[in-house]
Order: C-alpha cells, then sequence, then structure tokens
C-alpha cells in the first residue's frame, strides 16, 4: 500500500495544484476546468444536490446500547444536541451534513474538527474546507496538517468521510474519475451555445466568380456578417447576393453531429458516475410511475445508504471514548425519508403497529401530535390460530368434567 507523504511545515497546495490523486481536472490535455466550473453542468449540480439533501434531512441520534443489545436514545450524553441540532455555533445539523457530503462528493474528503473539553468530551465539531487539509501518514500513524497551524492534528480528533479510495488514506472526487464525461458534456454546452448564438445555421463560403481585391473581399465580409450577427439582433437575417455570387454552407447540423443525443447522454453518463438515476436529476424521457417508485428505493439503498454508513461508523469511533463505545451506537434516521409518501408511510406504521413493535403513541410523536391517554400500550392481533386448534377447537381439561375453550 503506497501513500504519499508531506513534512510538517510545506505549506499545503490547492486542490488544482496538487499532483497524484489531486492534480487539476483536464479533458483531452487541453480543456482545465475545476470543481466550481463542473458545478454548472445541471447534472453534476442535481445529483451532489440530492444525494447531500437526502443525507442532510435524516435526523442523527446517538443511542444506548444496553445488556440486551436493545437500543434507547441517550439524549442525556452531550453529543445528542451536537449530532441532532448544531454540531457547532456557525452551522445547524442540516448545514454541516450537507457540506460535508459536497465535499466528499466533489473533492473525495469530508474533514471536520473535533474540540473537547479537559476532560475529553465532545465540544464541537467544526467542518473544515478539504482544500485547507492534508492527510500524512508517518512511521504507521495518521495525522493532519491544517493549513494555518503549526501542531498537527491527531486522527482521533478528525473526523474524516472518504469517497472512492484506492487506499484507505485519502479519497478521490468523484470529478476526478468521471473527468472526460464532465469534459465532453462542457464541450458539448459550449458547443450548443456557440450554435444558438451564431444563428444556428449560415456559417460557410461566399463564392465569387472572378476576383476580388481586398478592400471589396473585406466589405462584402463585413455586410455578409452584419445581416447575420448575433451582437446586431438579426441572427437569421436576409442575404441579397449578386448575380456572380453562391453561399455554400460548411456548417454540420445538429442531427448530423447528433448534438441533441450527446447532451442527452451526458446527462446519463453524469448520473451513472454518481450512482443516482437519471430519474432523479429529472430526466424522464424513458420513466414511468413504477419506475420513479422503483428508482426511490434503489436510491435509498444503493446511493443513501453506503454514505449513511460511512458517516456512522465515522462518528462513533471518533466522537466516543473507548470505554463508551460499546455501549454507545450512532444511527441516520432513515424513517424521515417516508414522510413524502403517506402511502409508504401509513403502510410502515400499520405493520408496525399490528405485530407489536411500536405503540400509538409512538406513532403519533414520529407524526407530531400530542400523546393520547392509555396510548402507550402495544398490541397484536388475535383473530388467528394454529392449524389444529382450528380443526379441533375444543379439548377436556385433565379431570374431564368440563371442556375448556382453547
Amino acid at each position: 500500500m503506497e501513500f504519499k507523504f508531506w513534512k510538517k511545515k510545506k505549506p499545503v497546495e490547492k486542490f488544482e495544484e496538487r499532483g497524484g490523486f489531486f492534480e487539476a481536472l483536464s479533458y483531452s490535455n487541453v480543456t482545465n476546468y475545476t470543481t466550481n466550473k463542473a458545478m454548472l453542468l445541471s447534472a453534476v449540480y442535481r445529483c451532489v444536490d440530492v444525494i447531500s439533501d437526502a443525507v442532510a434531512q435524516l435526523p442523527l441520534e446517538p443511542y444506548f446500547i444496553d445488556k440486551q443489545g436493545y437500543k434507547t436514545k441517550f439524549t442525556q450524553h452531550s453529543t445528542y444536541n451536537l449530532l441532532n441540532y448544531e454540531p457547532n455555533h456557525l452551522m445547524s445539523r442540516f448545514t454541516f451534513l450537507k457540506a460535508l457530503v459536497v465535499s466528499v462528493l466533489l473533492k473525495g474528503n469530508g474533514y471536520a474538527l473535533i474540540e473537547r473539553d479537559k476532560s475529553g468530551n465532545v465540544k464541537s465539531i467544526n467542518f473544515l474546507e478539504a482544500d485547507s487539509v492534508t492527510p500524512i501518514y508517518e512511521n504507521g500513524k495518521l495525522s493532519y496538517c491544517i493549513s494555518g497551524k503549526e501542531s498537527l492534528v491527531e486522527s482521533i480528533n478528525m473526523i474524516h468521510i472518504l469517497n472512492f479510495s484506492y487506499n484507505g488514506v485519502i479519497g478521490i472526487s468523484t470529478l476526478q474519475h468521471s473527468k472526460l464525461t464532465l469534459g465532453l458534456a462542457l464541450d458539448s454546452e459550449s458547443h450548443a451555445s456557440g450554435f444558438f448564438k451564431g444563428g444556428a445555421n449560415l456559417a460557410g463560403i461566399l463564392k465569387v466568380d472572378g476576383s476580388l481585391n481586398p478592400k471589396q473581399k473585406a466589405d462584402l465580409k463585413s455586410s455578409w456578417q452584419a445581416s447575420f450577427s448575433t451582437s446586431s439582433g438579426t441572427p437569421n437575417g436576409v442575404a441579397v447576393l449578386e448575380g456572380n455570387m453562391q453561399f455554400q454552407p460548411v456548417t454540420v447540423s445538429p442531427s448530423d453531429a447528433q448534438l441533441l443525443e450527446t447532451r442527452e447522454f451526458n446527462v446519463i453518463d453524469i448520473c451513472r458516475f454518481f450512482g443516482v438515476s437519471p430519474v432523479k436529476a429529472f430526466d424522464l424521457s424513458k420513466s414511468s410511475y413504477s419506475t420513479v417508485e422503483a428508482t426511490q428505493l434503489a436510491f435509498l439503498t444503493d446511493t443513501i445508504a453506503p454514505l449513511l454508513e460511512k458517516i456512522e461508523l465515522e462518528f462513533k469511533r471518533k466522537l466516543y471514548k473507548p470505554s463508551e463505545r460499546d455501549s454507545i451506537d450512532v444511527k441516520f434516521n432513515s424513517a424521515a425519508l417516508l414522510k413524502a409518501d403517506k402511502t409508504s408511510q401509513a403502510s410502515f406504521y400499520s405493520t408496525m403497529f399490528q405485530i407489536g413493535v411500536i405503540s400509538p403513541n409512538e406513532i403519533r410523536k414520529e407524526l407530531d401530535l400530542p400523546a393520547l391517554p392509555n396510548g402507550d400500550h402495544t398490541f397484536v392481533q388475535v383473530n388467528t390460530m394454529t392449524l389444529d386448534n382450528a380443526i379441533n377447537p375444543k379439548k377436556p381439561i385433565e379431570d374431564g368434567t368440563k371442556i375448556k375453550p382453547q
């Protein structure tokens, strides 16, 4: 396993200037573009936004695990408010998690510095820009160099969420792997922009029988461009040709260049890199109601669930003392994703209620409704029986004097 080493006092380089995994994004060794430029593509923006929003809206809470393995919300622990409401004085939980996930997707790494009190308890979790943090691996120990700070930060005090990684220490941006697709998408958008700005037609050659002097050529060219210039507001003007002139177009039509098909494929290819269905990026060209419903389930299981697992495990092993880890767990409440789907939400609560998992008041708490008197009891259905009792519903009791209902 290979790692990149940095000396302690070496200044942290900008993302676009780093070599190796952090080299500048390029396409065909010609087009250079940054993360901000990639976000100008609607498909990239939508994929990043939908993934980060899905994670940020979920409550993140610590749970106490008893000796039997049952879990209850640990509201008394100092990290409860940090995880569920305000990780630091600048951000809410939603803002913090969204910024962290966006950094993971676009930069490959999401960092947050843990501040502790004298007892080792967590006081705040502060989001850091990925460009300002450099992982350092020396003598089998991982630490972090933060731009502007002389001392290194131990791994236990740094939340580090990795995107795809080859070595488990440094994450790779999704943009880094998709740079060819993004470059093609940007070139397609630039070509489409230039095509429509140029009037979508009338690029070609003017043929004139005979010879023209340089001034006549310049005047003819200026006259033609003035009639079909987007700056003059007449991209589709009327041309007047002399008797000995012919116009020969050389512009490739959009259908011949497959411009529209290329732009449509770019959306699908970008979604493929981010693990998001094109339906989530509002490409409904090949979708139906059943497709949209299945897409939502696939999005939760294939795209969101692995990311949630990364965050949960990292928070659990970094926020809590070794003596606490066996009795504390950190979990996202994914039930919040069902709130918009009332049918699935009703089916879920109905099933949980009928098998005695939750009480009416627990359901009402999830729905932000007040508790009911005597609503803390759980219930199970009793209108079923075993097959042998259905055939022989009664049997004598031991003394044989009475019939006992089964």
